[in-house]
């Protein structure tokens, strides 16, 4: 039997992102105290927290266009992080085993993301 969902939070998706978005908080301890780090950290934490604000504010829409339409910038959002993710790895700001965690992880939400837009789609 399917569980209910009452509320945004209820969403696997949502808790997933939201997750994430924690971690992201906690792998930013690991940058130098240096200009560009607090930059890119700004950068990392603004899009990794948008994924889970958009499923959030689409869920209170109330409307599936819109639902959808928030979804869709939650995927931005999510490959938007993972480019960041991808560039700390590069100029090691994040361990290897760090940044291919969050890609991982990353690349679930995605999956969560299209399977939910697709679910949408065919609802409308």
């Amino acid at each position: 039997m399917a569980e209910k969902i009452r509320t945004f939070r209820d969403l696997k998706v949502w808790q997933k992102a939201k997750n994430l978005f924690i971690m992201s908080t906690i792998d930013i301890e690991h940058f130098p105290k240096r200009k560009p780090a607090q930059v890119i950290a700004m950068q990392l934490l603004r899009c990794m927290g948008s994924i889970s604000a958009n499923i959030a504010e689409g869920f209170g829409r109330k409307s599936q266009g819109e639902f959808g339409y928030h979804l869709g910038v939650a995927k931005g959002s999510a490959t938007e992080s993972q480019d960041w993710y991808i560039k700390c790895d590069e100029i090691e700001y994040l361990p290897e085993e760090i940044v291919n965690e969050r890609m991982r992880d990353l690349e679930e939400v995605i999956r969560m993301l299209n399977s939910l837009i697709s679910k949408i789609g065919k609802e409308s």
